[in-house]
């Protein structure tokens, strides 16, 4: 990334789908301002049809050529994690990996996204019932299975830390801290992979961090 260039992350105030975003341009020491929006501010722009895909979070890249804003979650952190050496850019085997992971992590978020955007509580709840007791469990074993085919090493895909645990992490977050009613956060406890993997990111994120300055 040019010194001359400057970005701006939008994205609400909460870790969502920008948290692992945030990291990655934390841990590379990529400076950047960190846009707050309200999800009312995100509706009325979305309404208006200002918003590429309708969706955020969306990176604004500023450079002595001109600015270009890319949206897509997943794309943004393949892009930053190029920059932070947080991508395997050198070998296209462990990339496919990273993809891979980051892939399952939108199969994630796509199977507990309609019960967010569901208005009435009695279906909300009838639907985060079955997402804690049959949709998750079934995600968390295709989970195990991915670190198991990995050796267990403490992270997602090979012996370092990538943009693709960073989305996990943050995941993995969302599913036990309490903010999705009717999933407990008990809702990983059974999963020794997990746990591990979770255990080891979250030390190796907060060295990093750290080490980039960020207490």
């Amino acid at each position: 990334m040019s010194n001359e260039s400057t970005l701006r992350l939008h994205y609400f105030p909460f870790p969502g789908r920008a948290g692992a975003i945030r990291d990655a341009l934390r841990i590379g020491g990529i400076g950047f301002e960190d846009v707050h929006l309200s999800p009312d501010r995100f509706r009325e722009q979305k309404a208006a049809g200002t918003l590429q895909f309708g969706s955020f979070p969306a990176l604004e890249i500023t450079t002595p050529r001109g600015t270009v804003s890319a949206t897509q979650s997943n794309a943004i952190l393949r892009f930053v994690g190029r920059q932070t050496g947080l991508y395997p850019v050198e070998d296209p085997l462990l990339a496919l990996k990273v993809d891979e992971a980051l892939e399952f992590g939108e199969d994630i978020n796509h199977a507990i996204g309609p019960s967010i955007s569901e208005k009435d509580d009695v279906q909300r709840m009838a639907m985060r019932k079955v997402l804690a007791e049959e949709t998750l469990p079934r995600l968390a074993g295709l989970f195990e299975k991915l670190l198991d085919a990995n050796g267990r090493t403490g992270f997602v895909t090979g012996n370092t830390l990538t943009v693709a645990d960073l989305k996990l992490y943050w995941l993995a977050d969302k599913l036990t801290n309490g903010t999705l009613d009717g999933i407990p956060k008990t809702q990983l406890d059974g999963y020794a992979a997990i746990q591990a993997w979770r255990k080891n990111i979250a030390a190796v994120r907060a060295a990093r961090l750290a080490a980039a300055g960020y207490a």
